[in-house]
């Protein structure tokens, strides 16, 4: 079975455990996996993946030293202490290590170099595209701020995976609402824009703007395995008491074909969701077997033009 996993997350040996660690303590979002290539390569032995999407995220309550981060930035609005890197030019460095990785970066546009750190991801580290995470790095992304590098990704070809939903933190302001991409995708119609997890829970919304522009998508990260989605909504005080496992299959089999096949990219959140659990839920939506087929592997394989 052929599969490339749009949205995946692994981190520098030399801060791995211990900035998982400081994550889930502060999002309550527990790592299925440690999130390290071994690993990711270990729990995908049984499929042929033709290649991995490897995501920029960064965010910790506490500062870490490294030889792999850049700081970029922090904010004291929801925690004492909210710091945020970038690891772009390791990402760079295991995307050249590993022909079958493609390799986001990111930036944040409270660090004052962050046009030149887009520059650098393109032309000196060779990444493949830009990953956004708006909710934990307390941003907008229709923040006028942003438009440069929007305009450079566009005119480069380069695709941008932005996180959309819900916040992993408890109680915040949700920023990544998918209203937000309307803005960005009609200002820049050639910028390739992948919504993450559905938009969840604003599906309707995610619904209006991959209907309204071609250059919008969507991965099902997360959202796609009901035992995962029951615990997030169980350890964060959300009533989940009408969710079954029938009726949240039900419910993204008929998303999904609302959203259009073609519109739907694959994607495991690799490592708090194993791949192999969210394959198989996968695999379980009532959609049509060529419908599963593009999503698991077309689409994505258009996309980024392999």
């Amino acid at each position: 079975m052929k599969v490339i996993d749009m949205h995946i997350h692994v981190f520098p040996d030399d801060v791995v455990d211990d900035y998982i660690e400081n994550y889930s303590q502060h999002s309550k979002l527990k790592a299925a996996c440690r999130p390290t290539l071994p690993t990711l390569f270990e729990e995908y032995k049984d499929f042929d993946v033709l290649k991995y999407v490897i995501l920029q995220e960064w965010e910790s309550t506490k500062p870490f030293d490294s030889e792999n981060l850049r700081f970029a930035a922090e904010s004291d609005r929801y925690y004492t202490k909210c710091y945020f890197y970038t690891f772009n030019q390791w990402l760079g460095k295991i995307q050249k290590e590993n022909d079958n990785l493609i390799c986001f970066g990111g930036v944040h546009p409270d660090d004052p170099d962050y046009v030149a750190e887009f520059e650098k991801m393109e032309n000196q580290y060779g990444l493949s595209g830009m990953k956004l995470v708006p909710c934990m790095q307390h941003f907008f992304l229709n923040d006028r701020r942003l438009f440069p590098v929007y305009e450079k990704a566009e005119a480069s070809g380069m695709p941008i995976l932005v996180h959309t939903g819900g916040d992993p933190i408890p109680g915040r302001e949700v920023y990544g609402h998918p209203r937000d991409i309307d803005e960005v995708a009609s200002t820049f119609p050639d910028l390739t824009i992948i919504m993450a997890h559905m938009g969840i829970p604003f599906f309707e919304e995610t619904k209006e703007i991959l209907k309204k522009h071609k250059n919008v998508f969507t991965d099902i990260a997360f959202s796609v395995v009901y035992d995962d989605v029951l615990s997030f909504s169980e350890q964060h005080d959300i009533d989940a008491s009408f969710l079954t496992y029938e009726f949240w299959n039900e419910t993204l089999s008929s998303l999904i074909k609302d959203f259009g096949y073609e519109k739907v990219l694959f994607g495991s959140d690799f490592p708090f969701i194993k791949p192999s659990r969210a394959i198989k839920a996968f695999l379980d939506l009532d959609i049509s077997d060529d419908g599963k087929e593009m999503i698991l592997w077309k689409n994505a394989s258009e996309l980024l033009k392999i």
